[in-house]
């Protein structure tokens, strides 16, 4: 068997395939042999009737289609295996169909995606910037008027106008070019005003409105408005206030820290210091989360490679996999769990399509530092990693490395390692 191999554009890579008639009569036997088994033609045995005979009456047809698959299963991938062809795609296959036959060879080209060649940029010592740990007074009132307000309880204020702060209550009908539109009715609506819920220009023309006071309002619906339907057009709502309520916060004593429930928490002041304590841990691993993905990132764009298809899509596939086994689990398809999130299954595979691609080009280009610098894993490297998938699927070290042994999460943990030094060598701005 003789084998050529070309580089194509893009990550296409063509073999040229070529087996000597003997080789191919070795599978035009086998052809005919089990061609034969299977047939009965009267006068003999199953199985028994003479080559000639067959030929005459039913050609060759059937036995060369046996032989082309046999001799395609036989040599493809012997092909690929010798000449090292990393091939991530199936193959299109072109055989020559005009010099085929018994004492001729076969020949056949197989067009193929191939695992990408990666020529890497600078990775050690790219500069990224990192956000600030640090909590700010502002972030602790934030947090403390937010646990306040889902406590608070509304009253009914009467002989007020509205206010920026209070809440309304209150009928209102849209319309467009003089037509109600559909989801643009309702009735005893709560609306925070001044929390930009509504359409821009809409909670400003309530201000200053009282109880059972009626109102028409004038808004345009912003341009990229989720309703095709209304982006971009003017409305005009008619509106019946009801009534106008406040919030009233819960006082910060000794009730309040016991129906809290948090340790060590019994004061204003062990509030605030608890809550330090949250928000940091929050922000270091957001903080974290980003300067992680902020050096993938300007690694990847340093790093020069043209992505198969192949690998895109199978990428995809896997996550659209993801998506239909949770399905599953809530005995729905895709597309009813998708919907819930008001969208099909086609425009899911679209929206993730950028995301595949990103995933795809980091797996590779760490793979090719991992191969640049012969990332090695050390005893304490797996005792590490260990513990922290531990934590990740919360469970005990032990069982962890029983269900993951070194064989299964050995690359998973050189990608880690890889990322660290990553994260060691770069320059923060």
């Amino acid at each position: 068997m003789k084998v050529k191999v070309e580089k194509l554009e893009g990550s296409k890579t063509k073999l040229t395939i070529t087996l000597a008639a003997e080789e191919f009569n070795v599978e035009y036997e086998k052809a005919f042999d089990k061609v034969l088994a299977d047939v009965e033609i009267k006068g003999f045995r199953k199985g028994k009737a003479p080559r000639k005979l067959y030929l005459d009456r039913f050609g060759e047809g059937a036995i060369l289609q046996s032989a082309i698959d046999g001799a395609l299963n036989s040599s493809y991938e012997e092909a690929v295996t010798t000449k090292k062809v990393n091939v991530v795609s199936k193959p299109e296959i072109d055989i020559d169909f005009e010099n085929l036959g018994k004492d001729k060879p076969f020949k056949y080209t197989a067009i193929v995606e191939v695992y990408p060649e990666v020529v890497l940029g600078k990775y050690y010592g790219v500069e990224v910037k990192k956000e600030s740990d640090e909590v700010t007074e502002k972030e602790i009132d934030e947090s403390i008027n937010r646990e306040l307000k889902n406590k608070s309880e509304l009253e009914v204020l009467e002989d007020v106008a509205l206010e920026n702060g209070h809440t309304a209550v209150f009928d209102f009908c849209g319309y467009v070019d003089g037509v109600a539109f559909e989801g643009g009715k309702a009735e005893n609506y709560s609306l925070e005003i001044g929390s930009g819920s509504f359409i821009p220009g809409f909670e400003e023309q309530m201000l200053g409105m009282k109880t059972e006071e009626e109102k028409k309002i004038k808004v345009k619906f912003p341009e990229e408005y989720q309703a095709e339907n209304l982006a971009g057009k003017d409305a005009e709502f008619e509106i019946k206030l009801h009534e106008i309520k406040h919030r009233v916060l819960p006082a910060t004593d000794e009730a309040f820290f016991e129906e809290l429930k948090i340790e060590n928490v019994n004061s204003l002041e062990t509030w605030r210091e608890h809550l330090r304590d949250v928000i940091k841990a929050e922000k270091m691993e957001a903080n974290n989360n980003k300067f992680t993905d902020d050096v993938i990132n300007a690694v990847c764009s340093e790093a020069k490679v043209e992505l198969p298809e192949a690998m895109i899509n199978d990428r995809l596939d896997q996550m659209v996999e993801r998506v239909e086994q949770q399905a599953k689990a809530y005995g729905l398809t895709a597309d009813q769990l998708l919907s819930y999130q008001g969208t099909t299954l086609e425009q899911y595979k679209n929206l993730m399509k950028e995301s595949a691609k990103k995933s795809v080009l980091e797996e590779v280009v760490i793979g090719k530092i991992i191969e640049t610098e012969k990332i090695k894993l050390t005893a304490k490297d797996y005792d590490l990693y260990y513990v922290e998938l531990a934590k990740q699927y919360n469970q005990d070290r032990e069982t962890v490395e029983k269900n993951l042994p070194k064989d299964r999460v050995d690359h998973y943990f050189k990608t880690l390692k890889t990322l660290d030094l990553l994260k060691e060598k770069a320059v923060i701005k």
